[in-house]
């Protein structure tokens, strides 16, 4: 998380827009201003903020800020709140996962024609948590950095579609059930940042339980690692091959969950336990609110027209059905489930 010296102007161009964005929120408050710094952060991030030295800057606020806004989300949070999840939300995750990873694996070998890792990655960055997951798997399978790059490039880019298009779909199909609208954002939204990004642009509410159903996800991200690792390492020693040597038992499982994990829980606790005054809990919604626009800025200033050419047709394709999958079983799973 440190800031180096080449990131600070990007860092403040990335603020800049989401300050504007708050002010034009004023007059077009239908709008919010999550959705006005993701829109303003495409146009201005290729147009007049597309230069290289901001790059750094722009990636760190995309990327950072939001997990201090997720961890003080915990303040807001309460058991109750976890139980109002009740066991439908657990067994919504644990069948929507697997479905996706076995799914994604599968057009990606049949349909699409792309490498074992390119699948095992594209199945962990969409089922899981997006670019984090890839980072995670990647050295794991033996996965190369160009296979990486395009996994994270499609993913994100599929995160982005599902940012503009779930904030609709959800409130339609709903009716304004927020638990039920957070378990479609929560469950299909690739990174942690997007999944609170398209959140906030139905409600707070719907945030809170969003996140909730995402965490659900992240916390699986080491049964992930270690099962694609497995399956990677014995389809190489069938092969006789002697190229992956790596191990799964030098796997430290607790570093694969993120520290904003572990604080949201710890504070999670601590609001359940005691009486969190109403000043701490204003505080804590209008910090998560303000990087949660700082986030949507940062992935708008971000998203690259080079970045969608990148990815090529033959990967969006892969992206867009992947989605379609997703958000369709996850429709299925709500509506037999709840």
């Amino acid at each position: 998380m440190r800031i180096k010296q080449n990131m600070w102007w990007g860092i403040l161009v990335t603020i800049l827009v989401s300050i504007v964005s708050e002010f034009l929120s004023t007059f077009l408050p239908s709008l919010g201003a999550e959705a006005i710094a993701l829109i303003l952060g495409i146009i201005l991030g290729n147009t007049l903020f597309n230069k290289p030295q901001l790059a750094a800057g722009i990636k760190w606020s995309e990327k950072y800020p939001i997990e201090i806004g997720i961890a003080l989300l915990g303040i807001e949070v309460t058991l109750q709140t976890i139980q109002s999840l009740g066991w439908q939300g657990i067994l919504y995750i644990i069948i929507l996962m697997p479905a996706t990873i076995l799914f994604v694996m599968w057009i990606g070998k049949w349909i699409f024609k792309v490498d074992q890792q390119s699948g095992m990655l594209m199945g962990a960055g969409n089922a899981v948590c997006g670019s984090s997951a890839i980072a995670a798997v990647a050295p794991e399978i033996g996965a190369t950095d160009t296979q990486r790059r395009t996994a994270v490039a499609t993913v994100s880019l599929s995160g982005v579609v599902l940012l503009f298009v779930l904030p609709v779909i959800g409130p339609a199909i709903f009716h304004g059930n927020n638990l039920l609208i957070g378990a479609l954002i929560g469950g299909t939204v690739q990174s942690v940042g997007q999944v609170i990004g398209t959140a906030s642009l139905v409600n707070p509410q719907v945030i809170d339980y969003a996140t909730l159903y995402k965490m659900l996800r992240v916390i699986m991200l080491a049964v992930v690692v270690l099962t694609m690792s497995t399956i990677v390492k014995r389809d190489s020693l069938k092969n006789q091959s002697n190229t992956m040597k790596k191990d799964t038992n030098h796997l430290k499982i607790y570093k694969l969950v993120p520290w904003f994990i572990y604080t949201f829980i710890a504070l999670l606790i601590i609001s359940s336990l005691i009486n969190i005054p109403n000043s701490v809990v204003t505080g804590a919604k209008s910090i998560t609110g303000f990087f949660g626009v700082i986030n949507l800025a940062g992935i708008g200033l971000n998203l690259k027209w080079k970045t969608i050419a990148n990815s090529g047709l033959k990967y969006l394709g892969y992206g867009f059905m992947t989605i379609i999958f997703q958000v369709l079983l996850a429709l299925l799973l709500i509506k037999i489930i709840y």
